[in-house]
């Protein structure tokens, strides 16, 4: 199963949009927060693909939760924009409650920094900023594929698009 994780938005749709027009073979869309508005609704124009999302801090007055353990293809996954668990401190925090709850990867936005690592059986990654990144040169997305050899986790630039 091949998925597309995005985060930090903050307003630009268009590149939410364009993310998931450049994956079609991709079977889930993850979204980590902020803005929640720019990923809505686009479970109407790709019905064929599933959508889970939670919100971030300026995601002001969402009723959407704020974490999610969602399974897919049999893994356990947590969902968080991560700016509760302090992320910007660390990740162990993170970590630890990963492993509490049984999560496999744990996916976290915020700092809008890409981060990728494998950190005592569990899978770590924060796709960066699908629009405003820091610490690098392009806006960033991450990719899971989970198939019955293992788990791939990647982030990827949007200078990796096809043209």
């Amino acid at each position: 199963m091949k998925i597309l994780i995005m985060s930090d938005s903050h307003g630009r749709r268009d590149l939410v949009l364009k993310c998931i027009e450049q994956h079609p073979d991709t079977e889930a869309v993850l979204f980590l927060g902020d803005i929640l508005s720019d990923i809505k609704g686009m479970e109407k124009r790709f019905p064929e693909k599933e959508f889970h999302y939670v919100k971030g801090n300026c995601d002001y007055g969402s009723d959407v939760p704020a974490e999610l353990l969602v399974t897919l293809q049999g893994t356990e996954i947590l969902l968080t924009h991560g700016h509760a668990h302090g992320i910007n401190y660390g990740i162990n925090a993170l970590l630890a409650y990963s492993r509490k709850i049984g999560a496999k990867i744990a996916l976290f936005g915020h700092t809008h920094v890409p981060y990728n690592q494998y950190h005592d059986g569990i899978y770590m990654l924060n796709p960066g900023s699908i629009a405003f990144p820091r610490d690098c040169s392009r806006p960033s997305y991450g990719l899971i594929d989970i198939t019955p050899k293992g788990i791939i986790t990647n982030t990827a630039n949007f200078n990796q698009f096809k043209k």
